[in-house]
């Protein structure tokens, strides 16, 4: 069972560095004139929606603490999910983002990522098929540890889009 645990583990560990140099990567490419910028029918800016992937990355080891430990879901899971994602969108995201720098989103994407690194490994092999509905379909920890890799995928192509790259090594 060990061995198993440790190549899931692994293979995670290794798709979650990935997901994060990319994302720095990506945020050194972001100019200074693009961050701040709103595009034609865009809701966020640039720094805006790199604020969002942050975010998430910060709030997945609670959900997956939560899943693992088989505890509820958190108060916020029961505010109707239209209304969490509005207030999300329109007031903490552009709130959060005030004051975000380059440095300052690098530095807490990789405060985040260490914190469910080190939560990933310190968990046992039964709490990987452990799971809850997070935040709108249900998920076991095993998928709650790729999420962020997968979020940040969907925002990536946008992101590209946004700044008119297509570069596949961010």
């Amino acid at each position: 069972m060990l061995l198993k645990q440790s190549a899931r583990l692994e293979a995670i560990l290794e798709e979650l560095d990935k997901a994060r140099l990319k994302f720095l990567h990506l945020l050194d490419e972001v100019s200074e004139k693009d961050w701040n910028r709103r595009f034609p029918g865009e809701g966020w800016t640039i720094k805006q929606e790199m604020v969002h992937i942050v975010q998430v990355l910060n709030v997945i080891p609670d959900g997956i603490r939560r899943a693992s430990t088989g505890r509820v879901r958190s108060f916020l899971a029961f505010v109707p999910a239209g209304l969490r994602s509005w207030v999300n969108g329109h007031v903490v995201i552009p709130m959060m983002a005030i004051n975000a720098t380059h440095a300052s989103l690098a530095n807490n994407y990789n405060k985040a990522h260490t914190t469910l690194v080190d939560l990933l490994v310190t968990l046992p092999e039964e709490a990987w098929s452990k799971g809850m509905p997070y935040p709108k379909k249900y998920r076991t920890v095993e998928q709650m540890a790729h999420r962020p890799v997968e979020h940040f995928e969907e925002h990536l192509g946008h992101l590209r889009n946004m700044r008119g790259t297509k570069h596949e090594n961010c």
